[in-house]
């Protein structure tokens, strides 16, 4: 009896085995059945525009595994780039609600979960799901180029400023440009409070973080003329140069008040003839000529002018030589004409924009730091060409 018993065994677990398989399969079978049905629901609300309806069926259709989570990013994706937010908020919601995700899936769920928050406006959502990824690697630097952009929007400095730590260690030269200008705002707001010397320190801090920036020198400069330290403030002017030759010709009346206040304006126009040289902008040559025209008089000014507007041909140009043809008093029929040449050509500079942002070729009358158009910063600079320097 007990040999009959060891012999059924295995029989049994095989019976048991295969009868389980069987049951198994009719799981599976029956499970597929059902996901088609949802499928195919949802594909008929689709096609009938009940599409609240589809997106709920389609979602329970999906069921969150590794070789569907793809789908569902795509399916999300899609509503986005249709504007259709609500639904693709609907998609990122479900994937970050479900706790099987792997890891990277679900960093990348919470990722555009965050990014649809911020194109809806959404900020403190979206400032909330960004901070929940600065210690993912992969998404570490997006985020907080995305958390910028909100604090910048938001005008909340302070907050951008808590982030330093984070920006240093990564070193991207981006983000330490736009930390730099939010140091520049809080100055300018510790400035309307008179507090001097955290204006300065503030301003150093922007330097630190980026040394290119010649906004925070700009600022510094209009602080030391205030106290009337005018080395310093010459210093900074100078130093702008070296950071941002585009944005130079902007400073070189105050930088010109500075050498005046210092009695020492043959080093102003010695260091103006030097750019000039180097660069050939309008401004330095307009601007030199008057050191030319008070030295040596209006022909060797004009002489000059000439051989600048054949290196470099600009309309501001040509009405700076129309001015000094005025100043050599030609006949009552000559200064008639060329007055009516020069109001023409100053018409015609007053319609022109005098800035042009580098990042996005947005055009302005009036100097932004930050562009109204692509929000970049110090990116708006004096046009350059026929209409510029």
């Amino acid at each position: 009896m007990l040999e009959l018993l060891f012999l059924l065994l295995p029989v049994a677990m095989g019976y048991g085995w295969f009868m389980g398989r069987n049951s198994i399969k009719q799981k599976d079978q029956n499970a597929k059945q059902d996901l088609s049905i949802k499928y195919s629901t949802g594909l008929n609300y689709l096609l009938s525009n009940q599409q609240d309806k589809a997106i709920d069926y389609l979602i329970e259709a999906l069921k969150v595994e590794d070789d569907t989570v793809e789908a569902h990013f795509a399916m999300a994706n899609l509503f986005r780039k249709r504007g259709e937010l609500d639904r693709a908020l609907k998609v990122h919601e479900h994937l970050v609600r479900n706790g099987n995700l792997p890891t990277k899936a679900k960093q990348q769920a919470i990722f555009e979960l965050a990014k649809d928050f911020l194109t809806a406006g959404l900020y403190d959502r979206a400032e909330h799901m960004f901070h929940k990824l600065l210690k993912a690697k992969p998404y570490q630097l997006k985020s907080l180029g995305y958390l910028m952009q909100i604090y910048q929007s938001t005008k909340d400095w302070q907050q951008g400023i808590a982030l330093k730590k984070t920006i240093f260690k990564l070193k991207d030269k981006q983000l330490l440009h736009n930390l730099a200008n939010f140091y520049c705002e809080q100055a300018l707001e510790a400035q309307k409070q008179g507090e001097f010397i955290a204006v300065i320190e503030l301003l150093e801090q922007a330097l630190v973080c980026d040394a290119k920036s010649c906004r925070a020198n700009w600022h510094l400069a209009g602080v030391y003329e205030e106290h009337k330290q005018y080395e310093q403030a010459a210093k900074c002017y100078r130093a702008i140069y070296k950071q941002d030759k585009d944005f130079f010709p902007e400073v070189i009346e105050k930088m010109h008040s500075c050498y005046r206040a210092l009695d020492d304006e043959e080093a102003f126009y010695s260091f103006i003839k030097q750019v000039y040289d180097e660069t050939g902008t309008t401004s330095t040559l307009i601007k030199y000529l008057e050191f030319l025209s008070t030295k040596y008089g209006a022909d060797k000014a004009a002489e000059f002018l000439l051989a600048g507007l054949k290196r470099r041909p600009t309309i501001r140009g040509f009405k700076h030589f129309v001015k000094l043809q005025l100043a050599n008093e030609p006949s009552e029929n000559q200064s008639e004409s060329l007055d009516v040449i020069k109001e023409l050509v100053s018409a015609y500079l007053k319609m022109r924009p005098r800035y042009s942002c580098r990042s996005c070729g947005f055009n302005s009358s009036t100097h932004y730091w930050s562009c109204p158009s692509c929000h970049d910063w110090e990116q708006l600079k004096p046009v350059r060409g026929l209409e510029g320097e």
